[in-house]
């Protein structure tokens, strides 16, 4: 089930004249908290507390409930909801999350293109919440930067000091909440205002009054991660080679496990693993791939079939809500590679500008269209996006 989409934009993105970029990024990306008064001059929600949680009933989208109780003890139910669970709510004391809203709501991810001074495969989701007065979750950390885009209502931040996986959290609750929160800052977001949090700052938010906060968090794999997904990578590409021995001679000891083996096994991985076109490929594929891939459904039957016709007829092509995608410069074999939804592709670096467009998420429709298709190279690449569900015909 596809949600509904506002048929008028209902929110104005025009960032403050005042606010400077390069500053920003300088000063305060990944080093520090700020707010950023009125970084949205004219804010207004793209849709309704209603409306939100109308869509936490979905059973596509991701949501939570977090309520508070007297003790101040936080539960957290999941979704997807019925309206009945709504209706039961207290007055104050709790919040409703719903996760990646920009990929139903073409006005929330506007959100997202409006901080383009941040590199678009860093961007993860906008997860929107709603909280009555007093409702929150807690004090807690992220590991990755966030911004708190503050729209109906006003919300409480109190900041709070550096954490890592170290910072005592609090036993037997549902939620990642900080044991001893020490406040450094206490401040309070109006509708148009932005929070930025860098990754393992510690922060706490309440609603003043009945209040709408959009986080756009960013992807920030950790080295776990990395490590692990790499080493799947380099396994599924692995030969049938085996371990052979350095020129044999007779062994010192029978028990030993001798240098020269240890140089031989060791030179051969690292042979592997310091093949930067293939880290290139993989990071590429792994930072592309989509949170909720189960949403992009490949065509199938008739409509693969006469993808070709369709896609010649075509208006404009736009991407996947749910789709990503980026492209890697390899200037050592002058040629580059695109990156959709988590599958690479290699192409000549004289195609870089209309790659380049292609990762645009603004439609190609008119002349910029025909141009791909007059290109074999490009033709075959959009037909194959449309395929696997990547692009879409508008």
């Amino acid at each position: 089930m596809r949600l509904r989409k506002p048929k008028e934009s209902k929110i104005l993105l025009t960032l403050s004249s005042d606010f400077d970029r390069a500053e920003f990024l300088k000063e305060y990306w990944q080093k520090k908290p700020v707010v950023l008064r009125q970084l949205f001059p004219e804010f207004t929600d793209p849709l309704t507390p209603e409306e939100l949680a109308g869509c936490a009933c979905e059973e596509q989208v991701e949501s939570r409930l977090v309520c508070e109780d007297e003790e101040g003890s936080f539960s957290l139910q999941h979704g997807p909801f019925d309206e009945k669970d709504f209706t039961s709510l207290p007055e104050s004391h709790y919040t409703l999350l719903v996760q990646a809203m920009d990929q139903w709501f073409d006005e929330v991810a506007e959100l997202k293109r409006a901080f383009d001074f941040v590199p678009s495969w860093r961007v993860d989701d906008v997860m929107i919440s709603y909280a009555s007065e007093n409702g929150g979750v807690g004090p807690h950390f992220d590991n990755y930067d966030v911004f708190l885009i503050q729209g109906l209502g006003r919300r409480r931040w109190r900041l709070g000091q550096n954490c890592d996986g170290n910072t005592p959290l609090k036993e037997g609750s549902p939620l990642r909440l900080i044991e001893d929160f020490e406040t450094t800052q206490d401040l309070v977001l109006e509708p148009g205002d932005v929070l930025y949090v860098p990754p393992g700052v510690a922060h706490w938010g309440e609603a003043v009054s009945k209040s709408l906060c959009y986080s756009l968090g960013f992807r920030a794999p950790s080295e776990g991660e990395m490590l692990e997904g790499f080493s799947d990578f380099l396994i599924s590409r692995a030969g049938e080679s085996r371990y052979e021995d350095p020129a044999p001679t007779l062994p010192r000891e029978l028990n030993e496990i001798e240098a020269g083996s240890l140089t031989n096994s060791f030179a051969r991985l690292k042979q592997q693993v310091d093949d930067v076109s293939l880290f290139q490929q993989w990071f590429g594929c792994h930072v592309t791939q989509p949170k909720y891939p189960e949403l992009i459904v490949p065509l199938s039957g008739e409509q693969a079939e006469f993808a070709q016709h369709a896609l010649e007829d075509a208006e404009s092509l736009s991407h996947h809500p749910s789709s990503r995608f980026a492209f890697l410069e390899d200037s050592e074999s002058d040629s580059l590679f695109l990156f959709a939804d988590g599958q690479a592709a290699k192409f000549p670096l004289t195609l870089k500008e209309s790659l380049a467009r292609l990762c645009e998420t603004t439609p190609l429709s008119g002349e910029t269209l025909d141009n791909f298709l007059a290109e074999p190279r490009l033709n075959e690449l959009l037909l194959r996006l449309v395929k696997q569900g990547s692009l879409q015909i508008d």
